[in-house]
């Protein structure tokens, strides 16, 4: 344990001031997010909307990330992160307080598409700009830490979004509508409090590159060939994964209080208790990829998921339920910091923003392609074979992915790109 502290500390005093500012952006952007994404699906139901409600407005903010984030992206290459993150956060909190004021179905509908669009030009520049105000030695560690972080900053947000909920209806007597509302407008001022070290990011760092740019397409394509195919293979595998998991992922708040019928305050410390397992994982992982290589500890990790996702799926106790959540959670995100790490590992420095992007842009397509599938599921079929027959659906497409990749990055096959 003493090595492992040491080891995290002496990658912490490496990290640029533009990382630790961007750890400071990221903590409060993610608490404020959190508060919001835990009792925004039961603030639609609150107002009386059915479950297909939900999953529409899931499918509306996952297709407007999707068609936004590769052009954002490219931007991100272009003008670099500074620039593009101030604005991305100055529409998010506009379109996530429309959404929280908003009560009629057109305009639930049209600011999660604005909600969608301005959270995805955010996203576009969180890897891109970490890998390049870093070495390839701190990757594995920074974006182990980056996600921890972004969990216990979800843990905070979701222990206070539920609670607060609960809070203003017990003591004050407030609707649960009005209480719902309350505590995403507090998540909404949380988050907008990131813009502040943001307007501290240094110009030298994490610039976008300039220069070179005259080439035409072609011989672009031609020079960056290798770079191409794994964004490609990227972007593929991150269809797939979020085609399982979007029959899942958005729902598990609604999955609780659907199947167990229990309180906003309890499904808050349960999600909470679920990111605060992976943030343990996420810290542990570079020591797991010293033994067995960052490419199998994906798979090793996603396969071992996958047990505790099915129990999740079949059970009919609440803390059972409960106990698969947090291991499925821990298990299959502890993979993430490895994948981007090969990802930055393999594409050039040049393409960094359209590798991160691209693979959101289908991240976001494979939620849109899910969530109606899901909900109509649980519609048909009821809260037990619903939910059953959807996490089932995730376990098996989760296995095939985890399969091929380690045949795609197992052996070896690509080189790694130089580094700018």
């Amino acid at each position: 344990m003493a090595t492992l502290l040491r080891e995290w500390k002496n990658q912490i005093l490496d990290y640029s001031r533009n990382i630790r500012l961007f750890f400071v952006f990221n903590f409060l952007w993610n608490t404020g997010l959190g508060m919001f994404g835990l009792v925004y699906n039961l603030y639609v139901r609150a107002l009386g909307y059915d479950q297909t409600m939900v999953g529409q407005l899931v499918g509306m903010t996952a297709i407007a990330s999707a068609i936004i984030l590769m052009p954002a992206g490219m931007l991100n290459d272009r003008f670099g992160p500074k620039r593009l993150v101030s604005i991305g956060v100055f529409f998010v909190v506009a379109a996530l307080t429309a959404r929280a004021l908003i009560e009629a179905q057109q305009g639930l509908i049209l600011t999660a598409f604005l909600g969608g669009m301005s959270q995805a030009v955010v996203s576009a520049t969180v890897i891109p700009f970490m890998a390049n105000n870093s070495t390839p030695q701190q990757r594995v560690h920074m974006f182990s830490l980056n996600l921890a972080l972004v969990m216990l900053a979800s843990v905070i947000g979701n222990v206070l979004g539920g609670s607060l909920s609960d809070a203003m209806e017990a003591l004050f007597g407030l609707q649960e509508v009005v209480s719902l509302r309350i505590t995403l407008l507090i998540g909404m001022g949380i988050a907008a409090l990131g813009l502040f070290p943001v307007l501290m990011y240094s110009a030298e760092e994490g610039q976008a590159q300039q220069g070179g740019q005259t080439t035409g397409w072609r011989e672009a394509i031609q020079h960056h060939r290798a770079s191409l195919q794994i964004i490609a293979l990227f972007a593929f595998l991150s269809l797939l994964s979020a085609s399982a998991g979007g029959m899942v992922v958005p729902y598990l708040n609604v999955y609780f209080q659907d199947r167990f019928a229990v309180s906003k305050t309890l499904i808050g410390i349960v999600v909470s208790l679920g990111q605060g397992a992976t943030a343990l994982a996420y810290l542990l992982g570079p020591a797991i990829t010293r033994r067995i290589g960052e490419a199998k500890a994906v798979a090793v990790l996603q396969l071992s998921s996958i047990p505790f996702l099915l129990l999740t799926a079949y059970t009919t106790n609440f803390y059972t339920a409960s106990a698969g959540y947090l291991f499925r959670q821990a298990l299959m995100n502890a993979a993430n910091p490895f994948y981007n790490t090969i990802k930055m590992k393999y594409v050039d420095r040049s393409l960094r923003g359209l590798a991160s992007s691209s693979g959101e842009a289908m991240f976001n397509l494979g939620w849109f392609i899910a969530s109606p599938i899901s909900t109509g599921l649980v519609a048909h079929y009821g809260s037990y074979y619903g939910y059953a027959y959807a996490f089932s659906i995730t376990a098996v497409v989760y296995t095939i992915i985890s399969i091929l990749f380690y045949v795609f990055f197992g052996k070896d096959r690509f080189r790694a790109a130089e580094e700018a």
